[in-house]
C-alpha cells in the first residue's frame, strides 16, 4: 500500500515546494497570492491523501471543506490589500509598499 502513495507524496511535495519558490522569488504581489494558493492545493491534496491511508475519509473531507472556506478568506483580504496598495503606489511591487510608512 504504501508503494502507491510514494508517488502522491512525492508529487504533493513538488506542488508545496513550487508554491513556496513562487512566493520566495516573486517580488508581485499577484504572484505571491498565486503562490499561497499553490501551497493551500498541495495542502489539501496530503489532508485528502491521509484520510484515504488512514481510512478516515470523511474527517479528511470534512478539514478539506474548512480548509477551502478558510482559502477563500484570506485570498479575499489579500486581493483587497492588492487593490489598495495598487491605488496608492501604482504598482503591486512589495518593495513599494514602503511609501505606506508615514
Amino acid at each position: 500500500m504504501t508503494n502507491i502513495f510514494s508517488l502522491d507524496w512525492y508529487f504533493i511535495s513538488l506542488l508545496f515546494f513550487i508554491g513556496l519558490y513562487c512566493m520566495l522569488v516573486s517580488r508581485n504581489m499577484l504572484r505571491q497570492i498565486i503562490g499561497l494558493e499553490i501551497m493551500s492545493k498541495s495542502c489539501l491534496l496530503a489532508i485528502i491523501l491521509s484520510g484515504v491511508a488512514t481510512n478516515n475519509v470523511n474527517l479528511a473531507q470534512a478539514i478539506a471543506i474548512t480548509m477551502i472556506l478558510i482559502e477563500v478568506v484570506v485570498v479575499a483580504i489579500g486581493l483587497s490589500v492588492l487593490i489598495k496598495a495598487y491605488r496608492i503606489t501604482g504598482s503591486i511591487d512589495l518593495w513599494k509598499l514602503s511609501k505606506l510608512k508615514g
